[in-house]
C-alpha cells in the first residue's frame, strides 16, 4: 500500500521518495521514485515512474514521469509528458509537452503544442504545432504547423502548414504560400502575444 505524507518534507539536503505520495518537498537534491508529490523546490529534481504538480529547479529530469509545470535551467524529459515547461535549455527524448518557454529546445521522437524559444530550436522526427523563436530552427523528418525563425535548415520528409523565415535551408513542403504565409504568422503572433500578455495579466 503506498503510504502518504500529509505534511511537506523537510528542508534537508537531499530527500528520496519511493512508492509514497507527499504534499510539498523542499531540498537540495530530490528523487521521486513510483510516487507522487506537491510542489517540488529543489536545486536536482529526478522524477521516475512518477509525478508531481509544480517543479522548481536548477536541473529537472523526468524518465516515465508527468508534472503539471516545470520552470528550471535546465528540463531533461524521456518518456515523460509535461503540461507548462520553462527553461533556459530543454531537451526531449519520446516525450510530450503542451507548452514550452525556452531559450533553446531539442526534440527528438515528441511532440509539442507550442515552443516559444529565444535561440535555437532542433526537431528530429517531431511533431510540433507551433514553433516560434528569434533564432535559427533545424528540422528533419517532423511535421510541423507553424514555423517562425530567422534562419530554417530542413532534411527529409520535412513540412510545415506555415513557414515564415528570413532564410531557408533545404527543401520544405508547405500548404501555403510565404505570402499568405507571413500574413497568418504576423496575425498569429499577434494573437499569441495577447494570449501570453493575458495571462501573466491575470496568473
Amino acid at each position: 500500500m503506498t503510504d502518504q505524507a500529509s505534511k511537506p518534507a523537510a528542508n534537508d539536503s537531499e530527500i528520496n521518495i519511493k512508492g509514497q505520495t507527499v504534499n510539498n518537498i523542499q531540498a537540495n537534491t530530490v528523487t521521486v521514485q513510483f510516487g507522487r508529490t506537491g510542489d517540488i523546490e529543489a536545486h536536482d529534481v529526478l522524477l521516475s515512474l512518477a509525478g508531481a504538480e509544480q517543479i522548481t529547479a536548477d536541473s529537472a529530469e523526468l524518465r516515465l514521469a508527468a508534472a503539471q509545470s516545470v520552470q528550471a535551467d535546465q528540463i531533461n524529459i524521456r518518456q515523460g509528458v509535461v503540461m507548462q515547461g520553462r527553461a533556459e535549455s530543454l531537451s526531449m527524448t519520446q516525450a510530450g509537452l503542451v507548452f514550452a518557454e525556452a531559450k533553446q529546445a531539442q526534440l527528438t521522437a515528441s511532440s509539442v503544442g507550442a515552443v516559444l524559444a529565444g535561440d535555437q530550436v532542433t526537431l528530429d522526427q517531431s511533431f510540433a504545432r507551433a514553433v516560434i523563436t528569434r533564432g535559427d530552427v533545424t528540422m528533419d523528418q517532423s511535421l510541423n504547423g507553424i514555423v517562425i525563425g530567422r534562419d530554417v535548415t530542413t532534411g527529409q520528409n520535412t513540412g510545415t502548414v506555415f513557414l515564415l523565415a528570413g532564410r531557408i535551408n533545404g527543401n520544405v513542403n508547405s500548404i501555403f504560400s510565404p505570402a499568405a504565409s507571413a500574413a497568418f504568422g504576423a496575425a498569429f503572433a499577434l494573437v499569441l502575444a495577447l494570449v501570453l500578455w493575458l495571462r501573466r495579466r491575470f496568473a
